[in-house]
């Protein structure tokens, strides 16, 4: 023992280590180890003979650098004291986590003359935290899944995003979803994450015995493979072979009809996949195996509901129809005929009405088979529908002009802009009083164009939100929103009226474009590869970087055109990024991410000049979907909520500067107190600790609690750790 160490002291301490379980050692002032109990010796495999007599940082190294236990060690000798969680490593090399508290031995002088640590091993703990906070990740996983199959996400998209979810989640290099294909015979990677280019929608593989998916699905239960090289039970196809797959795990995903197929983890290093994991892995494939179910219902049902619509067109077309101008025409006869003024008014009127109602039976007809149709070329289908027009207009010649077209099927959204510009021709040739009219078909560079236009009277000029009853202009705008769609209106009295329609065509690939630059800032990795993964599908994004904090992404701000970040970062709060990034970009936009819509934050993201604010629980689609009304430069933020948002950002900013310059007031004397009772202490232990009377304790915190203006300890304490003036040990 140094000369000048308070023997007193050390002999306690001496006699208190073999009566704990904890590790206790004990050094001098220059960190060479003075004593070592039973539960230092359980804990790091080193004796007392062993251990004592060296230094502690060299028996037993920890995660710090050199340069970062030099630091350690500094701080302990200014302070005296020290408390932390970190990575030890015992005799034979083996890791455990020890939470470390350590204090300085003083001399009668108040001089160092050694150091008392206590460790406890915290690696279960530590294992058993990560364990809670993978489960939590895996369960949000599975919920954001069910969400999207409840809301109809489609089939695929959810499948991609479902194989790069458990890529993440699982670890592994590799997930894929196999479908089994009709006939039984054979399996299909459908969707995959990390498998080479070109392996999904061509790579096949056995059935049954002949793969690891098909004896999965014979099996009807998950299938875990330790070491491929091993496996006897099916045979291991060449495309797992080739991918390097050592370690696999596999389970069904089900449907009512039969097994859609299978969802596979896969690693490229052997590892076994605990009962956790596979649940986790089981429950994915649940929810994909409900979306599947609701794409086969949808499919019979749109079978069902088309099916109906042939009949129903079918019979008015063969009976009702046919029945109504036999009629018409028998009364036009009839009217001819007529000696009678009055008879023959009447019946002159009858033959109108009943033309009328065969002309829109001839409507009704054309739009039941407008969706069985939709597989035509678009000039086929417009030709159609001028011709059912020109039929029903009777002082108005309408001039179909066909530009250079090529254009074929649009699908449904061919259907859509159909009904625009049948709306279009309603309006002209029942409220205009047109003579003729006129439509044209063209392109440009990037759309289709539509053009109705009529040299009827013309009204005053519409305005965007106008709605006139009867000329069906807002049902034109829904489904122009629908299609992303440009509809123009253009009228004047005397000369006319235009509605111009232009139907943006999706850029092919190879073709010329230039996709949306994209900077991703979020702390969950998963989360970030989902984004990533639903941006990279869209033909018109490109992310350019990723970023888990701050720090990184500060280094990422040049050459974006949108950053979507999330509010809460490990480093700090994201909002602080956008004056960054409008400082390099001056153009570029941020959507911001929060998973509370706290309206402090939301409200502290726009004042920082967020153009959009989005709950992490919204569909990934969402997300695409503000994304692309930004760059169209539509306002996400209504003018009235954005005074609001910047409004109670200013009255916060205002209220925690207040709160700040209270806290400001608070001595060194009185922070410890704080320190204390945020530690759970009561009056008497905080006296204790701190060598004062409860008297003495109990005007401490009075005096806290009027300068914070709070009424309790408790609201003293959740006052300061807001502001993170103490913490919670």
């Amino acid at each position: 023992m140094r000369q000048g160490a308070d023997t007193g002291e050390l002999a306690y301490h001496a006699r208190l280590l073999e009566t704990m379980q904890d590790a206790v050692l004990a050094t001098d002032e220059e960190f060479v180890l003075t004593a070592w109990n039973r539960g230092a010796q359980e804990m790091f495999g080193w004796t007392a003979d062993e251990a004592l007599g060296r230094k502690v940082y060299e028996l037993i190294p920890t995660q710090f650098s050199d340069e970062e236990l030099a630091q350690e060690l500094r701080a302990l000798t200014d302070s005296g004291a020290w408390r932390d969680e970190a990575t030890w490593y015992g005799k034979d090399g083996t890791p455990l986590v020890a939470e470390a508290r350590t204090s300085a031995l003083r001399a009668a002088d108040g001089s160092i003359t050694g150091y008392l640590c206590i460790m406890r091993d915290v690696s279960e703990r530590r294992r058993s935290a990560r364990q809670l906070e993978r489960r939590a990740r895996q369960q949000a996983i599975i919920a954001g899944l069910g969400i999207q199959a409840l809301e109809g996400k489609e089939l695929r998209s959810l499948m991609d995003e479902a194989v790069t979810l458990v890529r993440g989640a699982l670890e592994v290099e590799f997930a894929e979803i196999d479908e089994v294909l009709p006939g039984g015979e054979e399996l299909l990677i459908r969707a995959g994450a990390g498998l080479r280019e070109g392996a999904v929608d061509t790579e096949r593989m056995p059935s049954g015995r002949g793969s690891q998916s098909g004896y999965t699905v014979m099996v009807g239960e998950p299938v875990i493979v330790g070491d491929i090289a091993d496996e006897a039970r099916f045979e291991v196809p060449a495309v797992v072979r080739d991918h390097g797959v050592v370690s696999a795990a596999t389970v069904v995903i089900d449907s009512l009809a039969r097994p859609f197929g299978t969802l596979a983890a896969l690693s490229k290093e052997r590892r076994s996949f605990s009962r956790d994991e596979i649940n986790f892995l089981q429950s994915t494939a649940n929810v994909l195996a409900t979306a599947v179910e609701r794409q086969d219902a949808e499919k019979a049902l749109a079978g069902v509901r088309e099916a109906e619509r042939s009949r129903i067109a079918r019979d008015l077309h063969d009976e009702a129809l046919r029945d109504l101008t036999q009629a018409a025409a028998e009364t036009d006869r009839a009217h001819a005929a007529a000696s009678d003024a009055g008879t023959a008014e009447l019946l002159g009127r009858q033959g109108s009405a009943l033309r009328r109602v065969v002309q829109q039976i001839r409507a009704a007809v054309y739009d039941l088979r407008l969706d069985a149709e939709e597989d035509k070329a678009f000039p086929e289908l417009l030709r159609s529908l001028v011709a059912l027009h020109l039929e029903m207009a009777h002082d108005c010649d309408i001039q179909l002009v066909l530009g250079q077209v090529t254009v074929g099927s649009l699908g449904k959204r061919g259907t859509q802009l159909l009904r625009i510009i049948g709306e279009a021709l309603t309006n002209s040739r029942r409220h205009s009083g047109a003579s003729a009219i006129r439509v044209d078909l063209g392109t440009t560079r990037e759309a289709l164009v539509v053009e109705v236009t009529d040299d009827g009277c013309g009204c005053a000029a519409l305005p965007v939100e106008a709605d006139v009853p009867g000329t069906g202009l807002r049902g034109m705008r829904e489904r122009a929103a629908i299609l992303n769609a440009d509809l123009r209106f253009t009228s004047e009295p005397g000369v006319g009226t235009s509605v111009r329609v232009e139907l943006p065509l999706t850029a092919r690939r190879g073709e010329s474009t230039t996709p949306v630059r994209v900077l991703l800032v979020e702390d969950h990795a998963v989360v970030r590869q989902a984004l990533a993964t639903t941006f990279e599908q869209e033909d018109d994004f490109e992310v350019v970087a990723q970023a888990g904090s701050l720090a990184e992404a500060r280094q990422l701000l040049q050459d974006i055109d949108v950053a979507v970040i999330d509010l809460g970062l490990p480093d700090g709060y994201g909002g602080e990024l956008i004056e960054d990034m409008h400082s390099a970009t001056p153009d570029a936009q941020a959507l911001v991410l929060t998973a509370s819509l706290d309206h402090a934050q939301v409200a502290r993201g726009v004042q920082s000049g967020a153009a959009a604010v989005i709950n992490k629980t919204a569909p990934l689609g969402d997300v695409i979907t503000s994304v692309r009304r930004l760059r169209a430069g539509e306002t996400l933020l209504p003018v009235d909520g954005v005074v609001e948002l910047l409004r109670f950002a200013e009255r916060h900013g205002k209220q925690e500067h207040d709160d700040r310059q209270a806290i400001a007031q608070i001595t060194p004397r009185e922070l410890e107190v704080l320190q204390a009772l945020a530690d759970g202490l009561d009056s008497k232990a905080i006296a204790g600790r701190l060598h004062i009377s409860v008297r003495t304790e109990q005007n401490h915190v009075a005096s806290i609690l009027a300068k914070l203006g709070v009424h309790s300890r408790l609201q003293a304490i959740v006052f300061v750790l807001r502001y993170g003036v103490v913490e919670i040990r």
